[in-house]
Protein backbone atom coordinates (compact mmCIF):
# COMPACT_ATOMS: atom_id res chain seq x y z
CA UNK A 1 0.00 0.00 0.00
CA UNK A 2 1.09 3.29 -0.80
CA UNK A 3 1.55 5.80 1.33
CA UNK A 4 -0.47 9.13 1.90
CA UNK A 5 2.65 11.27 1.13
CA UNK A 6 2.71 8.26 -1.77
CA UNK A 7 -0.76 8.47 -2.96
CA UNK A 8 -0.15 13.12 -3.00
CA UNK A 9 2.73 13.55 -4.21
CA UNK A 10 3.83 15.98 -1.85
CA UNK A 11 6.62 14.09 -0.75
CA UNK A 12 8.42 17.39 -0.84
CA UNK A 13 6.70 18.90 2.65
CA UNK A 14 8.74 16.51 4.88
CA UNK A 15 11.81 18.51 2.62
CA UNK A 16 10.47 21.58 3.47
CA UNK A 17 10.24 20.68 7.33
CA UNK A 18 13.59 19.45 7.37
CA UNK A 19 14.75 22.94 6.12
CA UNK A 20 12.32 24.52 8.72
CA UNK A 21 14.61 23.42 11.73
CA UNK A 22 15.83 25.99 13.08
CA UNK A 23 19.22 23.79 15.04
CA UNK A 24 21.76 21.61 12.61
CA UNK A 25 20.15 18.46 11.75
CA UNK A 26 21.98 15.60 9.61
CA UNK A 27 22.04 12.56 8.29
CA UNK A 28 25.48 10.34 8.74
CA UNK A 29 25.78 6.81 6.42
CA UNK A 30 27.16 3.39 8.06
CA UNK A 31 30.77 5.30 6.62
CA UNK A 32 30.30 8.25 8.58
CA UNK A 33 29.68 10.58 5.55
CA UNK A 34 27.63 13.12 5.48
CA UNK A 35 24.01 12.30 3.31
CA UNK A 36 21.53 14.66 4.04
CA UNK A 37 22.15 18.01 5.54
CA UNK A 38 19.63 20.91 6.29
CA UNK A 39 20.27 24.74 5.68
CA UNK A 40 21.29 25.29 10.04
CA UNK A 41 23.55 22.58 9.04
CA UNK A 42 25.28 24.47 6.49
CA UNK A 43 25.38 28.11 8.42
CA UNK A 44 26.96 26.36 10.77
CA UNK A 45 29.79 25.45 9.01
CA UNK A 46 29.85 28.77 6.64
CA UNK A 47 28.90 26.95 3.85
CA UNK A 48 25.99 25.39 1.60
CA UNK A 49 24.46 22.74 2.80
CA UNK A 50 24.70 20.47 -0.67
CA UNK A 51 28.70 20.82 -0.55
CA UNK A 52 28.83 18.81 3.10
CA UNK A 53 27.64 16.01 1.26
CA UNK A 54 29.51 13.03 0.97
CA UNK A 55 32.52 14.18 3.08
CA UNK A 56 32.97 12.86 7.00
CA UNK A 57 31.21 13.59 9.63
CA UNK A 58 34.31 14.34 11.80
CA UNK A 59 36.39 16.64 9.05
CA UNK A 60 33.31 18.94 8.72
CA UNK A 61 32.59 18.83 13.16
CA UNK A 62 35.96 18.83 14.43
CA UNK A 63 38.38 19.01 11.49
CA UNK A 64 39.69 15.60 12.46
CA UNK A 65 41.26 12.86 10.14
CA UNK A 66 39.00 10.15 12.37
CA UNK A 67 36.32 9.95 15.00
CA UNK A 68 36.79 11.95 17.83
CA UNK A 69 36.87 10.38 21.71
CA UNK A 70 33.54 9.42 22.88
CA UNK A 71 31.76 9.93 19.75
CA UNK A 72 28.33 9.27 20.10
CA UNK A 73 27.55 7.90 16.67
CA UNK A 74 29.83 5.27 17.45
CA UNK A 75 28.50 4.54 20.50
CA UNK A 76 25.10 4.40 18.91
CA UNK A 77 25.70 2.10 16.35
CA UNK A 78 27.26 -0.08 19.03
CA UNK A 79 24.48 0.03 21.32
CA UNK A 80 21.79 0.40 18.87
CA UNK A 81 20.51 3.17 20.96
CA UNK A 82 20.05 6.77 21.46
CA UNK A 83 23.56 9.25 22.42
CA UNK A 84 24.79 12.40 23.20
CA UNK A 85 27.50 14.29 24.30
CA UNK A 86 28.56 17.47 25.04
CA UNK A 87 30.99 18.59 22.26
CA UNK A 88 32.59 22.02 21.55
CA UNK A 89 33.45 24.16 18.61
CA UNK A 90 35.38 27.17 18.59
CA UNK A 91 33.40 29.27 21.41
CA UNK A 92 30.14 27.53 20.97
CA UNK A 93 29.24 24.56 23.11
CA UNK A 94 26.40 21.99 21.65
CA UNK A 95 24.74 18.84 22.71
CA UNK A 96 25.23 16.35 20.07
CA UNK A 97 22.37 13.93 19.71
CA UNK A 98 22.43 10.95 17.20
CA UNK A 99 19.74 8.16 16.69
CA UNK A 100 21.08 5.12 14.81
CA UNK A 101 19.20 4.14 11.95
CA UNK A 102 18.52 0.67 10.63
CA UNK A 103 20.81 1.29 7.50
CA UNK A 104 23.72 1.46 10.16
CA UNK A 105 24.16 5.44 9.93
CA UNK A 106 22.72 7.97 12.22
CA UNK A 107 20.39 11.44 12.50
CA UNK A 108 22.72 13.66 14.11
CA UNK A 109 21.27 16.73 15.77
CA UNK A 110 23.14 19.57 17.34
CA UNK A 111 21.67 22.26 20.09
CA UNK A 112 23.31 24.63 20.52
CA UNK A 113 23.85 25.47 24.65
CA UNK A 114 26.48 28.66 24.91
CA UNK A 115 24.14 30.46 26.85
CA UNK A 116 23.76 27.83 29.51
CA UNK A 117 27.17 26.72 29.69
CA UNK A 118 28.27 30.91 30.14
CA UNK A 119 25.25 31.00 32.59
CA UNK A 120 26.44 27.28 34.53
CA UNK A 121 30.52 29.19 34.67
CA UNK A 122 28.97 32.44 35.90
CA UNK A 123 26.91 30.28 38.49
CA UNK A 124 29.80 28.37 39.52
CA UNK A 125 32.13 30.80 39.72
CA UNK A 126 29.48 32.75 42.16
CA UNK A 127 28.93 29.89 43.93
CA UNK A 128 32.41 28.57 44.98
CA UNK A 129 32.88 32.57 46.36
CA UNK A 130 29.61 32.08 48.21
CA UNK A 131 31.30 28.63 49.41
CA UNK A 132 34.54 29.95 50.48
CA UNK A 133 32.75 33.20 52.21
CA UNK A 134 30.50 30.80 54.06
CA UNK A 135 33.08 27.96 54.91
CA UNK A 136 34.09 29.97 58.38
CA UNK A 137 31.22 32.39 59.24
CA UNK A 138 32.00 31.97 62.75
CA UNK A 139 35.53 33.08 62.52
CA UNK A 140 34.16 36.12 60.20
CA UNK A 141 31.30 37.13 62.32
CA UNK A 142 33.45 37.35 65.59
CA UNK A 143 36.35 38.80 63.82
CA UNK A 144 34.06 41.16 62.50
CA UNK A 145 32.53 42.04 66.01
CA UNK A 146 36.27 42.03 67.89
CA UNK A 147 37.01 44.71 65.27
CA UNK A 148 33.84 46.85 65.81
CA UNK A 149 33.82 46.75 68.86
CA UNK A 150 37.79 47.83 69.47
CA UNK A 151 37.06 50.76 66.77
CA UNK A 152 33.83 52.15 69.19
CA UNK A 153 36.63 51.39 73.00
CA UNK A 154 39.03 53.39 71.03
CA UNK A 155 36.98 55.90 69.78
CA UNK A 156 37.57 55.45 66.04
CA UNK A 157 33.97 54.63 65.68
CA UNK A 158 31.08 56.26 67.24
CA UNK A 159 27.73 54.00 68.18
CA UNK A 160 25.59 55.17 65.15
CA UNK A 161 28.98 53.78 63.04
CA UNK A 162 28.87 50.57 64.74
CA UNK A 163 25.52 50.17 64.29
CA UNK A 164 25.64 51.18 60.58
CA UNK A 165 28.45 48.69 60.01
CA UNK A 166 26.25 45.55 61.44
CA UNK A 167 23.56 46.85 59.27
CA UNK A 168 25.75 46.41 56.36
CA UNK A 169 26.82 43.42 57.33
CA UNK A 170 23.29 41.79 57.60
CA UNK A 171 22.13 43.65 54.38
CA UNK A 172 25.44 41.64 52.68
CA UNK A 173 24.21 38.49 54.18
CA UNK A 174 20.51 39.10 52.66
CA UNK A 175 21.89 40.29 49.24
CA UNK A 176 23.87 37.09 49.12
CA UNK A 177 20.66 35.08 49.66
CA UNK A 178 18.80 37.41 47.13
CA UNK A 179 21.50 36.81 44.24
CA UNK A 180 21.57 32.96 44.82
CA UNK A 181 18.25 32.89 44.18
CA UNK A 182 18.47 35.52 41.77
CA UNK A 183 20.73 33.49 39.25
CA UNK A 184 18.69 29.77 40.50
CA UNK A 185 15.74 31.76 38.78
CA UNK A 186 18.07 33.06 35.43
CA UNK A 187 19.01 29.61 34.82
CA UNK A 188 15.53 27.75 35.07
CA UNK A 189 14.28 31.18 32.63
CA UNK A 190 17.35 29.63 30.61
CA UNK A 191 15.61 26.60 30.16
CA UNK A 192 12.10 27.03 29.25
CA UNK A 193 11.14 25.89 26.14
CA UNK A 194 13.53 23.34 25.67
CA UNK A 195 12.41 20.39 25.33
CA UNK A 196 12.19 18.14 28.49
CA UNK A 197 15.01 15.41 27.26
CA UNK A 198 17.02 18.08 26.97
CA UNK A 199 16.31 19.97 29.78
CA UNK A 200 16.84 16.91 32.01
CA UNK A 201 20.07 16.24 30.34
CA UNK A 202 21.28 20.13 30.95
CA UNK A 203 20.23 19.91 34.69
CA UNK A 204 21.72 16.34 34.93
Amino acid sequence: MKSAAGDRGDVTVYEQAFEAIDHPVFVIGPDGRIEVANRATGELFGEEAASLIGRPCFKVCHDRTDFIDGCPFRRARKTGQHEREVVRRGDRWFVAFVDPLETGGAVHTLLDVTRLRETEAMLTGFLTDAVLRLARPTGVIAETLVTLADDLESGRLTPEEVALALRCEAAGARGLVTTLNALKNSVAGDLEGIPEEYRRFLME
